[in-house]
């Protein structure tokens, strides 16, 4: 692999705000409030892949494979046929504290599932959606930081493939992730939110971190689209300038035509 080699995110407006798309073997997080876009961004990620006969894995940590499935549907993405093909591998792991005994929670028992799931196969990209479930009911934040950083580690090391983590962040918190960790052992960061402005809801997108890299760290807008998932589009404060200067016309018009 050429140094600093490059995968496509999907999205050819975020690929130009990493500086070309992710770097091949690296692990990187999507982070944001519940609902913001996180998986179909990562969905979006696994499609380019397959749509370039790549083998692509994708691990749920807190919802059934078939919910996701059905929600890719709605957005016209049909990701059943390259499962049939045997190239989208889908697993579902749901580590919770109830589950603790059986697998141990041990980070190499996690990574053993992935592997099993590919039958040793190899495979290009991976995504864990989200790992903020992987310690759901673990207490001790120290163990959960060491957890992950196992996993994480092991995943880069044993299969060498490029990696997408989402992780959810309360609602109004300043947290990049839920523990604090996840943003440190990611090589790059990309933050998803959502805004009030004028009484409607803006979806915003900005690149925090890209190790290796040059980026472009500008807050966007974007609108999630059938067909095409994550669409971004002008800059927020460019976003924010347009409404003010469309309000202002609306009220000047207005008082020039009573």
């Amino acid at each position: 692999m050429e140094v600093n080699e490059r995968l496509s995110t999907g999205n050819p407006k975020l690929d130009e705000m990493l500086g070309g798309g992710f770097i091949k073997g690296r692990t990187y997080l999507v982070t944001g409030e519940t609902g913001v876009g996180k998986t179909i961004l990562s969905l979006q990620f696994l499609l380019n892949g397959l749509t370039r006969n790549e083998t692509c894995v994708y691990v749920t940590i807190d919802e059934r494979i078939e919910g996701v499935l059905r929600g890719a549907e709605s957005l016209g993405w049909n990701f059943w046929a390259f499962m049939e093909a045997g190239r989208f591998i889908p697993l579902e792991l749901r580590l919770y504290a109830s589950e603790a005994r059986k697998y141990g929670k041990e980070s190499r028992a996690f990574v053993d599932a992935i592997y099993n799931a590919t039958r040793g196969r190899r495979f290009s990209r991976l995504v864990l959606d989200p790992v903020s479930a992987l310690a759901q009911g673990a207490k001790d934040e120290f163990y959960v930081r060491e957890y992950l950083r196992e996993i994480i580690t092991m995943i880069e090391e044993r299969f060498g493939v490029t990696t997408l983590m989402t992780t959810d962040i309360p609602t109004g918190s300043k947290r990049m992730s839920r523990f604090m960790l996840e943003e440190f052992l990611a090589s790059g960061v990309i933050v998803l939110g959502v805004r009030q402005v004028g009484g409607r809801l803006v979806r915003t997108i900005y690149v925090r971190k890209m190790r290796w890299s040059s980026m472009d760290s500008t807050m966007y807008v974007f609108v999630i689209e059938p067909e095409k998932g994550i669409v971004i589009a002008e800059p927020f404060d460019e976003y924010i300038q347009k409404l003010n200067t469309t309000h202002y016309n609306s009220l000047e018009k207005h008082m020039t035509n009573p």
